[in-house]
């Protein structure tokens, strides 16, 4: 038990337990694209962070939201031929370097998603 203690203690003194900075708004986030399909459209620049709290498409059969080159979720209908939102990922927090995209299950279509970005302040 000492030495949990001794070692938890130990990582609080030398700097193991201190943040890496602090967010500093910086903006409000519009991101458009009216490609068919483009699964890295955006980068988060060095030293910001970028906190995504919707999107939308316009397509019938859906837009997969990619991350980093990865399939994260489907933005799914909710009133035919009016637009769709995902709600369950969201807030989705990208660090700097990370590139955003989508790809549409139908044509003629495009996207945008919404966010805050901050800047990190050391």
């Amino acid at each position: 038990m000492k030495a949990v203690l001794f070692v938890i203690i130990s990582i609080c003194m030398t700097g193991g337990a201190i943040a890496q900075g602090t967010l500093q708004f910086n903006q409000a986030l519009l991101l458009e694209s009216s490609a068919s399909n483009c699964q890295t459209c955006w980068t988060v620049p060095a030293g910001k962070v970028w906190k995504l709290t919707s999107a939308s498409g316009n397509t019938g059969n859906g837009v997969n939201i990619w991350i980093n080159n990865k399939g994260l979720g489907l933005i799914t209908s909710y009133a035919s031929q009016t637009g769709f939102v995902y709600h369950n990922v969201f807030p989705l927090w990208l660090p700097a370097g990370s590139t955003l995209g989508y790809s549409n299950l139908g044509s003629n279509s495009n996207a945008a998603f919404w966010g805050i970005e901050f800047n990190v302040v050391p």
